[in-house]
């Protein structure tokens, strides 16, 4: 099923103090837009999801394994499964971005609109048992 909407339609939840994410899901992969406001420090992280991040506005300081970079808009990062990465704030402008997750983060599923990927989920591990 398709569908045809705008950011405007999600709710923007604050999940960390200063950061600010929207999200959107079909079955197999997530959009959201985030932006920092304040000053973010996000430390060394990872997780299973590949990530793909298109900086649309702001400054940051990325790393993401051994490389690390100033990055502003238009810079893309591709951070692989399970890759070390951490961002910073750079400036008092808002930064925004839009990253694209596959698998889906199901964690970022606040007034999540489209298809559940839990009921694909589970057909899956149903038809392998």
């Amino acid at each position: 099923m398709g569908q045809i909407t705008t950011w405007d339609e999600f709710p923007t939840v604050e999940y960390i103090p200063g950061v600010f994410r929207q999200a959107v899901s079909g079955e197999k992969t997530m959009l959201t837009r985030i932006v920092y406001r304040g000053g973010v420090v996000i430390p060394d992280h990872s997780h299973e999801a590949e990530q793909i991040m298109l900086v649309v506005q702001g400054r940051l300081w990325a790393r993401v394994g051994d490389e690390e970079s100033e990055v502003g808009p238009g810079s893309l990062l591709i951070i692989p499964s399970n890759y070390v990465h951490a961002f910073r704030q750079l400036t008092d402008e808002d930064v925004v971005f839009y990253e694209c997750f596959a698998p889906i983060r199901l964690e970022y599923l606040v007034g999540f609109k489209g298809p559940d990927p839990s009921l694909a989920m589970m057909k899956k591990a149903l038809a392998t048992e």
